[in-house]
């Protein structure tokens, strides 16, 4: 099955289709810019004073517990070893997307790309080594933003269970591939984000 990696942001961008209340829209173009900018391993750029408060706040559920992320030091933190761990890649089906003024909320199934060396890490045990694999797995997000429009934080809510597909290697997505997908339209967002912030 071939991937397409703009059905990362669909949901985003049918509802910037929509949205006419400009706090709405702000929310919902923060959030598109950040999603590129995480599967393309840009993650740094998340932090500009723009995109995201001083001082932001996660709480993410994992299997041994939930993690709590208290200011900008921990978060990227966390970003880092996401980063470096080389399964940011994913594309979000199905997604449905509640935009309101504190923020937004999000349900989706995650299809990350994951080597077998990865899936195993994650729990499936069968994965053989060798392979290529997209882990499938519902999440629930809640973000708040702050009244620029900028992200305060996360609450992410995995289901505690995944499937798993095999992929062959000429529709494994990388980095890379995200990279040529996402820098133009990276580039096309934080242009508009910086001649709305001079306004």
């Amino acid at each position: 099955m071939a991937w397409d990696l703009k059905q990362l942001t669909l949901a985003a961008d049918t509802a910037l289709q929509r949205l006419q209340d400009p706090h709405h829209r702000r929310i919902v173009e923060n959030y598109r810019l950040h999603a590129m900018l995480e599967v393309s391993g840009r993650w740094s750029e998340i932090f500009t004073p723009e995109l995201t408060v001083e001082h932001p706040f996660y709480r993410v559920a994992q299997p041994g517990g939930v993690i709590e992320l208290d200011g900008a030091e921990q978060v990227s933190t966390f970003y880092k070893a996401l980063s470096e761990s080389e399964t940011t890649v994913m594309i979000l089906t199905g997604e449905e997307l509640v935009v309101d003024d504190w923020g937004f909320a999000s349900e989706a199934v995650y299809n990350t790309f994951v080597t077998g060396e990865q899936a195993i890490a994650r729990g499936h045990a069968t994965a053989d080594p060798s392979r290529k694999y997209v882990e499938h797995r519902w999440v629930c997000m809640v973000w708040p933003y702050d009244a620029r429009g900028r992200m305060i934080g996360e609450r992410v809510y995995p289901a505690p269970t995944a499937t798993l597909s095999e992929c062959s290697e000429e529709n494994f997505l990388t980095v890379a591939d995200a990279r040529r997908v996402f820098d133009p339209l990276i580039a096309q967002a934080q242009e508009a984000l910086r001649a709305e912030t001079a306004q």
